[in-house]
This record gives structure tokens, sequence and C-alpha cells, in this order.
């Protein structure tokens, strides 16, 4: 049966979540485009305001605040536009947005134009992260859901490593301005790809909403109820305010570790920073072969389909091997610690992200991810000046430790109940 959508009648014959499906394989490589693309503009930003315009640190935070601060603040009220327009839609118009952007930050003549660029492309990255939460939904049947959101987490941490790389080499070899251009040109390939992308209709009732399903959606008459019907939503369903809970929990755990691992390399290891980021290439390669893997895991052990028990496990597994991490003196199990800290956080997010999109009522999963998503980034901000007090005070191992427990503790506390 078609579905009309923006324009065109496409067949919506559901997309599977293989390398095999032409479709799905066209829209790893968009999304792992937008990726790259997120971490190379924010670097090749700072880069510019430092390198070409002589900013100060208050001027580079200034700048750091106009690219990071808008996702934080309209995320939230962008999931409802992602209901009703569809996450295609919003990611095809948040990717063109931000390859807009891009363009304009590389023709900024003055280091206040450029900040302005960087807070509108913030504005149109926050049209991309409900979209991209919902669109598997729209996309894959549900039964596969695991394995796409997997495969997709996949594109972040391909992201996570080439986007730096790719930043590098475009300001040693062709400057600034190029690699802005360079920016938006993989963005506009991270939209085309998904133009083709067959879009399933929207289920007329909840998967699994309980007391969540509303008779009449409201779709945004306000950007406050637009916010307020996620919130609600959230607040209404206990399995939601678990999943909220726990992505708030590691979200906190691993934006102190930001703080926490470099210090630990260089005071607790007494390595060089390089070792940092070999660190970080080892919980990339955890996420990576997880990721790739989950999917096949999926399929042959049934236990897997029970998700807000392995949705547990993920929060605790990664505070836990977050202590591994850093507590201990020895580079090798810090290296293991590093790893298994990757593939706990790909089984989790990927869980979290599945149990969300089956519980999420019909037509409100862009919001329900908006607010989640902004509770998120927000508790992850709030938790790195937390960290750099608690070393102060108490130093840095048992910092550490008390910083990994958050996780654990957001994980374990559903089995209280």
């Amino acid at each position: 049966m078609p579905v009309f959508s923006g324009g065109r009648r496409i067949p919506a014959h559901p997309v599977r979540p293989s390398f095999r499906d032409p479709r799905f394989a066209l829209l790893l490589v968009g999304q792992s485009a937008g990726w790259v693309c997120s971490w190379a503009a924010s670097l090749v930003l700072w880069g510019f305001a430092a390198y070409h315009f002589g900013a100060n640190p208050a001027d580079i935070s200034l700048t750091a605040l106009c690219w990071s601060g808008p996702p934080v603040v309209l995320t939230a009220f962008t999931g409802g536009l992602t209901d009703r327009f569809g996450p295609r839609t919003m990611l095809i118009i948040g990717y063109a947005c931000s390859a807009a952007t891009s363009l304009g930050m590389s023709v900024s003549g003055s280091l206040t134009s450029l900040d302005i660029m960087a807070l509108a492309c913030g504005a149109a990255r926050s049209l991309c992260s409900p979209a991209s939460s919902a669109l598997p939904t729209r996309i894959v049947e549900s039964d596969d859901l695991l394995a796409a959101n997997s495969l997709l987490g996949v594109t972040a941490s391909i992201g996570q490593v080439a986007g730096p790389l790719a930043a590098s080499v475009l300001m040693a070899t062709a400057g600034f301005r190029i690699a802005f251009t360079a920016d938006a040109i993989m963005y506009l390939v991270g939209a085309l790809v998904l133009i083709p992308l067959p879009v399933l209709p929207l289920p007329e009732e909840p998967r699994n909403a309980g007391a969540m399903a509303t008779r009449h959606p409201a779709y945004g008459l306000s950007w406050f109820r637009t916010a307020t019907a996620g919130a609600v939503a959230v607040a209404r369903e206990p399995r939601l305010r678990a999943i909220a809970l726990a992505r708030m929990g590691v979200g906190f755990t691993s934006g102190a570790f930001l703080v926490i691992e470099p210090l630990y390399t260089r005071h607790v290891l007494h390595q060089p920073s390089s070792q940092f980021a070999r660190f970080e290439a080892a919980i990339g390669i955890g996420a990576v072969v997880t990721g790739l893997l989950l999917p096949v895991i999926r399929r042959r052990v049934p236990g897997i389909r029970s998700p807000m028990r392995l949705l547990t496990a993920g929060a605790v597994s990664c505070g836990l091997a977050a202590a591994l991490f850093t507590g201990t003196p020895w580079v090798l199990v810090a290296y293991l610690g590093a790893f298994v800290w990757g593939v706990c956080g790909t089984v989790f997010y990927a869980v979290a992200a599945t149990t969300l999109q089956r519980l999420a009522p019909a037509g409100k999963l862009g919001r329900i991810s908006g607010v989640i998503s902004t509770a998120e980034s927000t508790t992850e901000s709030l938790s790195m000046p937390v960290a750099g007090a608690l070393v102060a005070v108490v130093g840095l191992q048992p910092s550490a430790l008390i910083l990994a427990a958050v996780a654990v503790a957001a994980g374990a506390v559903r089995l209280l109940r």
C-alpha cells in the first residue's frame, strides 16, 4: 500500500536492518555523514575562532555555548515538529539547514557573525535529534527495531572517531573555509540519501501505551504545550520514567568522566595525553564491534527480547565498567574497562531507544524523545562542574567511584520497585 509523504508516493515496504538491504545501507551512510559532520564542524568552528579571529578563552566559551546550547534548549520543542511532519522530513530539513549554516560559517567575517551562524547551526541540529530517534519506527518492523538501533548507533561511533580526524586533515591541508564547505557537502549527502527512503504509515493506536494513550494528540498548538505533552507522557508511564532516569544517570556518569579520564590518565597511570586518546579509541572499538554483533545476538538469544531487564543491566554495567576503567593502576586493566564501557554503552543505548519506541503512544514519540534528550543533555552538562568540585574535595579515584555509582543507581532503582 503506498504512503503519501513529502509530495511523493512511496511504496511502504519495511526496510530490513541489514547491509544487504541497499536502502538501509544508504541510511547508514547518510547517518554516518551526519555524525562525522557534527563532530568535524564543532572542531573546525573552535579552531576557526581561535586561530583566524584570535579568540580568547572567554570568546571560545561563548562560541561553544552558541553551538551546544540550542539543542539542549530546543529539542524538547522540536520533537513536536517530528510528530507532525514525520522524522524523514525533519531530518532532511535539519541536514539542509545545517549545510546552509556551515556555508554561512565559511564566509563569516567576524567572530560575532561566526557566533550567530553557530547559534543557527545548533538550532538546525535540534531538529535532527528527535527525528533520528523516531525514524526507525517508520522504516522497519517492530521486531527489527533493536537491530536497527544497534546498527544506527555504530554511525555515532564512526562520527566520534572519523569526525575529529576529518577536521584535522581538512584544517591542515585546505584551511578552515574549505573545511566548512566540505561539512556542508557531507550534510547534503546525509539529506539526499533520505529522500528515496520508504516511510511506513503511523500506527493508529499506541503500541504499549497504557495510561499514556490520548485520544486527541495536540500537535504543537504552542511550544510550551508541545514540550508539556512529552513531559506528561513520561510522567504517567513508569517504564518511560525508568528510561529517562537510566539515560540521565548514564549521561551524568559519561559527562563527569570527560573530566575524570584525562586526570586519571595523567595522575594515576602517569601516562601522556596520547594514552587518553587511545583509551577513547578502545571505547569506540568496543562500541562499533558490539553494534555490529548485537543484531546477530538478538536473533539467537531469546532473553534479549526482555528490554526493561536489559535496560537495567545496561545502565548498571555502564557504571561498573566506568569503575573498572578508572579504579586500577594498571594500563591493561584500564584498556579492558574502556572496551567494556564501549560494549555496555552500545547495548544500553540501543535497548533504551528500542524500548522507548515501543512504549511511546502513536504520534508522540518525537515529543517524548525530545523531552528525554533535553533532560539527558542537561544532566550531562551539569555533571562536569560537579565532577570538578568532587575531585577537589575527596580526590580523584574516590570521585571516579562515586560518579560511576550514579549510573549503577539509576539502573538499579527499577529493581527496588
